[in-house]
């Protein structure tokens, strides 16, 4: 999984959320009592309030990860969405490509395809 940094978000795009957790020496690491999760980045947002210092929070529409395997597109994932959330800086995002991977498997197999019916080796549908 490639990690994307919070400034670096896309609104719409679908991303593995990780929960951060430190060691005794205060050092990030993953909290393993909590499960990755999926969402939809929606926005950065300033959040405010009377206990502490405003800061960014990443907006996202979540889902349950258990229903990534019923989503066939990332168009589909607004259906699954359970409810927003904001996200702090105790947080990890990572760049789902399972899409990406699957749509880049099926453009080369017909490409393949159709470069045998043509006969053109350097045929490329785009």
């Amino acid at each position: 999984m490639q990690q994307v940094i919070r400034e670096k978000l896309i609104p719409g795009k679908l991303y593995y959320i990780e929960n951060l957790t430190h060691d005794v020496s205060y050092n990030l690491i993953k909290n393993t009592n909590l499960s990755i999760m999926v969402g939809i980045f929606k926005k950065l947002d300033l959040v405010s309030s009377d206990i502490v210092m405003p800061w960014n929070a990443a907006i996202f529409d979540w889902f349950d990860i258990s229903q990534m395997k019923y989503i066939k597109e990332e168009s589909e994932a607004n259906k699954h969405t359970i409810r927003e959330v904001e996200l702090g800086y105790m947080w990890r995002f990572y760049e789902v490509k399972k899409f990406k991977i699957q749509q880049d498997m099926e453009t080369r197999a017909v490409n393949l395809c159709l470069q045998k019916i043509i006969g053109d080796p350097y045929f490329i549908c785009m």
